[in-house]
């Protein structure tokens, strides 16, 4: 279940016209001699759950907190709706922030920890308890109110938290890692819930993750980052389908990496020869490089097709010999070894309860593919 803007947003990155609710400009942040984030500049737009995505020392914790304002940019500006943040203490700016530990108060209960800011702010004590009844039934915790965190579940207390980080009604919402802590099943049932939150509020939530599935299930649009720069800006199936080049290829899911040299660039299609691959590949559209230039063919393991039979194609297969197979229920993965030596990955979906004669192990197999399965990247 990918995020998605209401109809009134109507994707507005994809408008000229529309204004950013947050404009970040040749953000720069240095510890010493080191830029944890490296001028990167970004539009994200109200309503939107953006995230921010990249592996550990990539940056994307740094540019959160520079936007909640425990960092101050080394150079560079933030705008949150049309706010210059420059010199605006945390705590006057219209943010929260929801962290990875949670940070709930042990001694209070469900009810106090999400209170806790309306109670500071001097709000009225019946106001007070009508915004926390609200809150506590949209995330699914009405009659807790009296337990302690330490009486919770794992995903019970991450939606304490999150009741508490947006009871203030903050225009920004951020999330750093906010189901990290979780196992596996629960985070996919978290990662829903927090979608339909999110959307029933109409609040902007910007996740920091290193995990590319959740990324791809709540984000309108992902920013990935490496080395403190944005790599690749979209939604996610455009940073699946389409990746800008091979960090993004390879850091979002699964793909094989094919070196190669054109031989032939047309209008309509690109001819490559590739000594990984041992063939010739063939894509159906032209592609703007220079003759004999090396570039990549990224391709997906779910975009090819396995067979004991040699396919009825001049180009886009090879022959290789089953190596590994791993049965992981809805799909098996296998890894194939080529002649050239290049291990591919390759995933097939069962969708039959029990072959007669399932292709197994080191058994020699054509791979094999459509013209416009794979992307070519230059860089």
């Amino acid at each position: 279940m990918t995020s998605k803007p209401s109809p009134a947003h109507d994707y507005p990155w994809q408008s000229d016209s529309a204004k950013p609710f947050i404009r970040i400009r040749d953000v720069t942040k240095k510890f010493g001699p080191v830029a944890a984030v490296d001028n990167v500049s970004l539009d994200i737009y109200k309503g939107e759950l953006f995230c921010l995505l990249g592996g550990s020392g990539s940056g994307k914790s740094t540019l959160l907190r520079m936007l909640a304002g425990f960092e101050e940019p080394t150079a560079g500006s933030i705008e949150i709706d049309g706010q210059d943040m420059a010199h605006v203490p945390a705590y006057e700016r219209p943010t929260n922030m929801m962290f990875q530990s949670y940070a709930l108060f042990p001694h209070m209960s469900v009810e106090r920890n999400v209170a806790y800011g309306l109670h500071r702010d001097n709000v009225a004590k019946g106001e007070i308890r009508q915004r926390v009844s609200d809150m506590l039934e949209l995330v699914q915790l009405s009659g807790y109110e009296r337990r302690k965190p330490n009486q919770l579940s794992g995903g019970q207390r991450q939606r304490v938290a999150l009741a508490r980080a947006l009871i203030k009604r903050p225009k920004l919402l951020l999330l750093d890692e906010p189901l990290g802590a979780l196992d596996k099943k629960l985070r996919e049932e978290t990662q829903f819930e927090l979608v339909i939150i999110q959307e029933t509020l109409g609040v902007t939530f910007i996740v920091v993750t290193h995990d590319q599935e959740e990324a791809m299930t709540l984000s309108t649009r992902i920013g990935v980052m490496n080395n403190g720069k944005i790599e690749q800006v979209g939604e996610p199936r455009e940073i699946y389908e389409f990746p800008g080049n091979r960090f993004v290829a390879d850091f979002i899911g699964s793909v094989n990496m094919f070196e190669g040299v054109v031989t032939e660039n047309e209008a309509d299609f690109v001819r490559i020869r590739s000594k990984d691959a041992d063939c010739d590949i063939y894509v159906s559209h032209g592609v703007g490089c220079a003759p004999n230039q090396k570039l990549w063919y990224a391709l997906r393991p779910e975009k090819m097709e396995i067979s004991r039979e040699r396919p009825d194609q001049k180009e886009n297969f090879f022959e290789g010999n089953v190596e590994d197979i791993a049965y992981m229920g809805n799909q098996s993965a296998y890894r194939i070894r080529l002649k050239s030596g290049k291990i591919v990955r390759l995933t097939r979906t069962n969708r039959d309860r029990g072959e007669e004669t399932p292709i197994t192990w080191d058994e020699t197999v054509f791979v094999s593919w459509g013209p416009s399965a794979g992307v070519v990247l230059i860089a």
